[in-house]
């Protein structure tokens, strides 16, 4: 059995679902919240970071190294390319998305989400344990500590951050003019981590939580507004609609 611990609404757990349901591997998830799963996280691997990947005796951590051990396993529908060249593009790409856009769109994004206590609670606990809801009150104060501490939000490096996304989109916008994927003219891990990164901000139908359009607060709102017309905003949603066809329903994902 495989089973993925994770953040439900995590856009780096995303991406490791994503590739186990483009594999169309039966697994189960482990929905964990922020603060409080350190304890599991730290019984099964080294540092608290999710995704944890188990399969059988290995555990697998980070989005990126549970894709290199997917295709490593599983020889059907490679998401890494077979071509030397694209394979070391793809994974630089990968690479550069993750800190770039993801890292820096995660502080972005949850800057904000912090002001709205009642919305943050509903990603936070999105199909938690049981006794998620409760847990929550007792724990937001540790909860919003460790965020910020962990995350460095606040608005000094949320403006930085914003900056280095919309660098980092306007290289996809160029990198996207007349073609379909970021490498090569197939699917690949680079269209696949880009398509999750910006999952926050594009919300695509396709997206096993974002299905309910989650409200965004003003300033969040405002920055997705002034991106709906970007190309690569488009094209996230496009890729979801194309690739993303093996997701489950949501409560499927439940333990």
């Amino acid at each position: 059995m495989i089973t993925l611990y994770q953040f439900t609404i995590s856009q780096f757990c995303e991406k490791a679902r994503w590739a186990l349901d483009h594999k169309g591997l039966i697994y189960k998830t482990e929905n964990l919240l922020p603060g409080t799963h350190a304890k599991k996280a730290l019984k099964v691997s080294a540092t608290t970071q999710l995704p944890i990947l188990r399969h059988g005796l290995n555990h697998i951590q980070g989005s990126g190294k549970i894709i290199d051990y997917l295709d490593n396993q599983y020889q059907t529908r490679i998401l890494t390319p077979e071509d030397p060249a694209l394979k070391k593009e793809a994974i630089e790409l990968e690479l550069r998305l993750d800190s770039d856009l993801g890292l820096h769109l995660r502080r972005f994004f949850y800057t904000y989400m912090l002001q709205d206590p009642r919305q943050l609670k509903s990603l936070i606990t999105l199909y938690g344990p049981w006794y998620s809801n409760n847990l929550y009150h007792l724990m937001l104060p540790v909860i919003k500590k460790r965020m910020i501490t962990d995350m460095k939000l606040n608005a000094l490096e949320a403006e930085r951050s914003r900056l280095i996304i919309n660098n980092m989109l306007l290289k996809l916008d160029e990198k996207l003019e007349n073609r379909d994927y970021l490498v090569g003219d197939q699917f690949s891990r680079a269209d696949l981590t880009a398509a999750a990164l910006l999952a926050p901000l594009c919300q695509p139908t396709q997206h096993p939580y974002y299905t309910a359009n989650i409200r965004l607060p003003h300033d969040l709102d405002e920055f997705q507004q002034r991106l709906k017309e970007r190309r690569f905003f488009q094209w996230a949603k496009s890729i979801y609609q194309k690739h993303r066809w093996e997701v489950k329903a949501a409560d499927n994902y439940h333990l």
